[in-house]
């Protein structure tokens, strides 16, 4: 239906870059507003863990969490929950827009689906749905032919006692269905193609309260009837009116996707795949992929979209075909514009929606400020330089902690990452990462070479230089 086909997404604001370097030395990798982070720092963290494979993409990784871990430091030691209203909706923008486009959805479906009485009983009369009952008897190709005989007498048995006046319900604790036992012996309102060819020709043939014959399939002995509308009123209505909403849906997509002038371009497969290819450092890259009538679709906002999405889905990135990637990036646009416009519609998050949104980050956020030591490290201390560099304490020892396998791991929330990235001062120095990692590969070759392990090296095909995926200079993992 409608509202299980949207990812949402929330707007931003750009507030750091990545570069040559920064004031501060060429020995601070990446800073904060107040925090910084040391190239040997980051060594000490990498030589903590004997076993960690040290590469460009874990150092890059590293360095990018801890820029998110001193940007919440930061807010935390200046005493903010951040449980603003503002940044709960986007700190947990997947939800808080699911939220917004149900109530647009729930109004569109009021407007465009109409069940009454008169709906039920032409689409009952009609036939094309007909809500089917059945009892099997279960066979397997591996059964002997008297045990199908038996199968086959067993199902007989019971259609005969139902002609003779047994109950349904009496006769369904036999069926070997356990789906349709639970549900009474109903398979729901079917279609035409849905079922097997022997079950659909004869469920289409059964008139209002007509029981069939025997019929076999390739699962077992089936006895099926066709209830009368009087019997399945109730249940027939709600799937009938399932079955109009998920044609709503379609059409609402379709006409969302016109109306916006939803836009793919003729190369973003192979964009998309070059960002699967290396996504820490196209995290706020500006090629545009596509385009709806709101605006350009990038890469970033690919990225975004990605991250709240099933891993699996940013894993087929790579394999998947021109068309299906395409496919892929027109939903999001599509689906990018349906949150703007159920917006435009005056669709809103409701008060008791937001009050459980709060909740859940409540508890993120604590999980975090707690495994990263963050209270412990702060108590006591009023000055405010003190709680910053009591912050930066506790994020260093929690990552050698990490690094040693000693401590438990955890990330800022996701969104509300990119919130306090798109919202505060942050700046990474690329060829300080660089160098650092040189001299990491280095230290760890000169411990490990007298145990005849072989050296480490730097992946060949590192691209230290590339700033087009970057955008305005800014490259992050």
């Amino acid at each position: 239906m409608l509202r299980m086909a949207f990812v949402m997404v929330a707007a931003s604001v750009t507030a750091c870059s990545v570069g040559e370097g920064f004031a501060g030395g060429a020995a601070n990798i990446a800073r904060t507003e107040h925090l910084a982070l040391h190239r040997d720092t980051l060594a000490d963290i990498a030589l903590s863990g004997k076993n960690v494979p040290v590469n460009r993409e874990l150092v890059e990784r590293w360095v990018f969490r801890w820029v998110e871990f001193a940007l919440f430091a930061e807010r935390v030691a200046r005493g903010d929950s951040m449980l603003d209203s503002a940044t709960v909706v986007r700190a947990m923008w997947t939800d808080a827009n699911q939220w917004l486009v149900d109530e647009y959805h729930e109004k569109l479906a009021a407007e465009r689906v109409d069940v009454n009485a008169a709906t039920v009983d032409s689409a009952f009369a009609a036939g094309d749905h007909r809500l089917i009952h059945h009892i099997l008897i279960r066979t397997t190709p591996d059964m002997s032919p008297p045990q199908r005989t038996a199968a086959l007498q067993k199902a007989e048995g019971i259609r005969a006692r139902l002609v003779a006046g047994s109950s349904w319900e009496d006769e369904n604790d036999a069926n070997e269905d356990p789906v349709a036992r639970r549900a009474g012996g109903s398979l729901g309102v079917i279609e035409r193609n849905q079922m097997v060819v022997p079950f659909e020709e004869t469920a289409y043939g059964l008139a209002p309260g007509e029981l069939s014959e025997v019929v076999e399939t390739q699962y077992g002995y089936h006895v099926i009837r066709r209830p009368v509308l009087d019997d399945v009123r109730e249940v027939f209505a709600d799937e009938i009116t399932d079955i109009l909403t998920v044609r709503m849906d379609s059409t609402v997509l379709q006409e969302i996707a016109g109306r916006w002038k939803v836009r793919v371009r003729a190369n973003a497969p192979s964009l998309m795949r070059e960002a699967a290819a290396a996504p820490l450092r196209v995290y706020q890259s500006p090629r545009v992929l596509g385009s709806h009538r709101g605006g350009d679709f990038t890469t970033a906002d690919l990225m975004r979209w990605l991250q709240a999405m099933p891993g699996m889905v940013f894993q087929n990135v790579p394999s998947a075909s021109d068309e299906q990637l395409a496919d892929l990036l027109h939903s999001l646009i599509r689906n990018e514009a349906l949150v703007r416009e159920a917006s435009e519609e005056g669709m809103t998050i409701p008060a008791d929606s937001l009050e459980v949104l709060e909740d859940r980050l409540r508890e993120e956020i604590a999980l975090v400020r707690t495994v990263v030591g963050l209270d412990s490290a702060m108590a006591g201390l009023m000055d405010q330089d003190a709680r910053l560099a009591a912050c930066e304490s506790a994020i260093r020892d929690y990552f050698r902690g990490v690094a040693a396998s000693s401590v438990r791991s955890v990330v800022v929330p996701a969104f509300l990452a990119h919130q306090l990235r798109e919202t505060m001062e942050w700046h990474i120095a690329q060829p300080a990462v660089d160098e650092t990692l040189e001299r990491i590969v280095r230290l760890r070759q000169e411990r490990l070479e007298p145990a005849g392990v072989p050296p480490l090296v730097p992946p060949a095909d590192a691209d230290s230089t590339s700033t087009d995926s970057a955008g305005g200079g800014r490259d992050a993992p």
